[in-house]
């Protein structure tokens, strides 16, 4: 990974670009960051501070700079599927990437198809390499969803966190959410 182009050192120099970007002074943005002041803001952009993923989080969610925060989730390693974020210029338009997602999720169920196979066709004792080429069309449907969400945000207010709090209620009803602490605890024993 030494030719990546994303490094946590850069984060300081971003993080003040994207405040520049959206008009925020350091001010404006202290007090949306919980009431920090001027000089707080600062420190943060000229790198005298420590980044916390929460920190960066929150700094690019009050300037709705959404790839910015799939950006830490991948300069921090919180997940691991998480990779490079979308150029923000190709979630601008609802239309297209809504296109995008329908082609990637086309390019997906082929992927899927070929995963079915590969797994049908496995034997006790021979070992294959995976099916990368068709695990990453598979992955390629999450950047596809984000540009799609981010895209409808951005033109038609769509609030990501209203849909996902409506997806939760849905998932813990249904009981495909994870359940509670005492309830795993209760099946590890």
């Amino acid at each position: 990974m030494s030719n990546n182009p994303y490094k946590l050192d850069n984060l300081p120099k971003i993080m003040r670009e994207v405040r520049k970007a959206i008009g925020f002074t350091q001010f404006q943005l202290g007090q949306l960051l919980g009431g920090k002041d001027q000089r707080y803001v600062s420190e943060v952009e000229n790198g005298l501070s420590t980044l916390t993923p929460e920190l960066c989080i929150k700094w690019f969610e009050v300037c709705g700079a959404y790839e910015h925060i799939d950006l830490v989730h991948y300069l921090f390693r919180l997940h691991p599927r998480a990779t490079a974020p979308v150029d923000p210029a190709l979630n601008v338009s609802p239309s297209k990437a809504l296109i995008n997602f329908m082609k990637q999720t086309k390019e997906s169920l082929e992927a899927a198809e070929n995963i079915a196979l590969w797994l049908a066709n496995e034997r006790p004792g021979r070992v294959e390499a995976l099916p990368m080429s068709d695990l990453k069309e598979i992955l390629d449907l999450g950047p596809a969803i984000d540009t799609l969400f981010y895209a409808l945000s951005r033109s038609h207010g769509l609030k990501m966190q209203e849909l996902a709090e409506k997806w939760t209620r849905k998932a813990l009803m249904d009981q495909v959410a994870m359940s509670k602490q005492e309830e795993r605890q209760a099946m590890l024993v």
